[in-house]
Parts: structure tokens; C-alpha cells; sequence
């Protein structure tokens, strides 16, 4: 069955959440390991995902796989300014160790259900293609408790975390699985800065006060942040994985 990428565009702009904004703080409560592509893991990032899935509903399991759906434009819990989610990336409270995991790929019999009918007569190649097993070389972080910052409205943000169950990548083997999320609000809106240290990536268009752990850098600061479009000069935040193997920035 063809579906027109059109009604997905249109889901996306007829999605609206809450805009009672308060100054909150988040804690992920996880079970290890945590496995990350990037030094950092983005709050906006997290809930962009959450809403793209809660506005597409039953279409995001039949998104095309051969075309981007722009999601620029979709409305996210969040307050923003100048372009700039209020959302920190997250902090690890306890990082007991640091080390490079394996992650294995191999065809089984649970990916036969992609086989064309031409596929399943003959041999699969498990050298090359789609079905190719391969080895992945993962940053791992063992650590039980992931704290986010960001000025939002406090019951969206809430009914859309119910249904986050894994934070990082590799959640089908049990990577970053959550226990608990807490939520509570805080006096200030530490989104951006909290105890002199800046809190997320901020494009360096907008002016801001130098502080220390501040680096500079092409990097994304908004989702999705593996669209390079997105990548600007930026404002960075201390990289914590390098800080805890003693790593000084650059």
C-alpha cells in the first residue's frame, strides 16, 4: 500500500502540545550500560522524538525509508528562544566506568520477514547489503542516573515521558533501560547555564558571556541533531566523557 508523504507533513502540522511553561528539573533513573554516538544526549532531542511518534501515531511505523520527513516545524513542549530549545543536555550524576563495548550483528531467522519472495528462494549474502553482519565499536557509560534541565510545560512533558521506556542507542539488547523519571520544578531556568556552566549547544549568533568548560565548534542545537543543515558555530558544554577519563578540552 503506497501512502502519500503528504499526510505526514499534515500530522505534523496540526500537532500542538502545552505552553504552560515552568522551570523543571528531569532525573532518568536507568539501568546500564548506556550506550552513546555523541558526547551528548539532548533533552529536545528525546521529546522532539516523543512528539513526532505521538503526532504521527500509527503512521510512524510506516514512515518512508527512502525520503526525510521535514519535522522543523513540529511543536514541541518546550519554551524557545531565538531558534533555541529551553532544554540542557543530560548530565551523568555517577560515572563508574567508561570503555569501549562490541556490539555484534548478525542475520537470524527475525529478519525474515524483509525478504522479498525472490530472497527467500535463494541464498542470503551476509557479506554484503542489508543483511551484512558486522561488528559496531560503541562509548559505553555505566551510570544509574541521568539529569536533564528545561523550562517546559510540566504535564505534557510528563504524559509524553510515560512512554519512553530506553534512553542512548541499543535499547533492543537492554541499553539505557529506565526505571523511573522524576520530575520537579526549580526556582531558575538552568537550561542554558546553571552553576557557571553553560548547560546545552547554543549557535554563537547569539551574544553570550564567556564561562569556564565553554568550548566553540560546528555542532547542531536543535533536532534533528544528525542533520548537518543544522550544524552552525556553536557554544558547547563541557564534554563529560572526556572529563572523566581526564580528557581537557580543546
Amino acid at each position: 500500500m503506497e501512502i502519500d508523504n503528504s499526510i505526514f507533513n499534515e500530522k505534523i502540522n496540526e500537532y500542538t502540545t502545552g505552553c504552560n511553561y515552568t522551570p523543571l528539573k528531569i532525573v532518568f533513573n536507568i539501568t546500564s550500560p548506556l550506550y552513546l554516538t555523541s558526547p551528548w544526549l539532548h533533552f529536545d532531542s528525546i521529546i522532539s522524538y516523543l512528539c513526532f511518534r505521538d503526532a504521527l501515531n500509527d503512521l510512524f511505523y510506516i514512515l518512508p525509508t527512502d525520503e526525510l520527513i521535514d519535522i522543523s516545524q513540529l511543536d514541541l513542549p518546550l519554551k524557545k528562544t531565538n531558534d533555541v530549545y529551553h532544554a540542557s543536555i543530560g548530565i551523568y550524576s555517577n560515572i563508574y566506568t567508561l570503555k569501549t563495548d562490541k556490539v555484534y550483528k548478525r542475520f537470524t531467522d527475525k529478519e525474515t520477514y524483509h525478504l522479498t519472495k525472490k530472497q527467500q528462494k535463494g541464498r542470503i549474502k551476509i557479506n554484503q547489503g542489508h543483511f551484512k553482519d558486522f561488528i559496531i565499536l560503541l562509548p559505553t557509560v555505566i551510570t544509574d542516573k541521568i539529569t536533564f534541565y528545561c523550562n517546559g510545560d510540566k504535564k505534557e512533558l510528563k504524559r509524553l515521558l510515560s512512554h519512553l521506556h530506553h534512553i542512548g542507542k541499543k535499547s533492543s539488547i537492554g541499553g539505557g533501560k529506565i526505571h523511573s523519571i522524576t520530575i520537579t520544578e526549580t526556582k531558575e531556568d538552568y537550561s542554558f547555564f546553571k552553576d557557571n556552566q553553560i548547560m546545552r549547544t547554543i549557535p554563537a549568533t547569539m551574544k553570550l558571556p564567556i564561562v569556564e568548560g565553554m568550548t566553540f565548534q560546528q555542532a547542531s542545537y536543535k533536532p534533528p541533531y544528525w542533520n548537518k543543515k543544522n550544524k552552525v558555530m556553536c557554544y558547547v558544554p563541557p564534554n563529560q566523557i572526556k572529563q572523566s577519563l581526564g580528557v581537557k578540552n580543546a
